[in-house]
C-alpha cells in the first residue's frame, strides 16, 4: 500500500476513533485529515513513515496496558513502607531512527512501569528508574520493538548498558 494512503487511512482511522463515529462531526474531519495529510508530507521529516495503521492496532492495546500497569506501579511504591526504592539511571542506546518513531519511544518510556526518560544525547537515551531488577532494559528493548512495528521498522537486536 503506497505511504500516502496507509497515513490517509490512519489519520481517518484517529478522527473516527476520537469523533466516536459521529457522521456529522466530518464536516470538520475531512478538512482536519487533509490538511495534516498535507502538513506531514511537507515536514523535514516526511521520508519517515506516519504510523502503519496495522501497527498502530497492534500498538494501542500495548500502550493502555502499558500505562495503567506503570500508574499502579508507581501508586504502589508511593503509598508502600514495604517496597523499597532504589532509584538509578541506565542508559539505553537507541536503535530507531530519528524522527517521529525516535520521538514516540522517548515519550512512551516514560510510561512503564518506574521509568522516565531523563536525557537524551546522540544515539543514548538516558532512563531514571525506581527499582533495578534483573530485567532492566528488557522492558525498553519490548517497548523500542512495538514503536518499530508501529512504524514499520525493522531494527537490529538491541545494545544496551547499564
Amino acid at each position: 500500500m503506497p505511504a500516502r494512503l496507509s497515513n490517509a487511512l490512519m489519520l481517518i482511522t484517529i478522527w473516527w476513533v476520537i469523533s466516536d463515529g459521529d457522521t456529522t462531526s466530518w464536516i470538520i474531519g475531512v478538512p482536519t485529515v487533509a490538511a495534516t495529510l498535507w502538513w506531514s508530507l511537507r515536514q523535514p521529516s516526511a521520508s519517515q513513515p506516519l504510523p502503519r495503521l496495522i501497527g498502530l492496532i497492534r500498538f494501542i492495546p500495548y500502550f493502555l496496558w502499558e500505562s495503567l500497569r506503570g500508574g499502579i506501579d508507581v501508586a504502589r511504591i508511593a503509598f508502600s513502607a514495604r517496597i523499597a526504592m532504589r532509584p538509578h539511571f541506565c542508559t539505553y542506546i537507541l536503535n530507531l531512527p530519528e524522527g517521529p518513531a525516535r520521538r514516540v519511544f522517548i515519550n512512551a518510556v516514560s510510561l512503564l512501569p518506574g521509568t522516565l526518560s531523563a536525557d537524551i544525547r546522540d544515539e543514548r537515551l538516558l532512563v531514571h528508574r525506581l527499582r533495578s531488577g534483573p530485567e532492566d532494559n528488557h522492558d525498553l528493548q519490548a517497548c523500542e520493538r512495538r514503536v518499530a512495528d508501529l512504524f514499520g521498522f525493522s531494527i537490529s537486536p538491541m545494545k544496551t548498558r547499564s
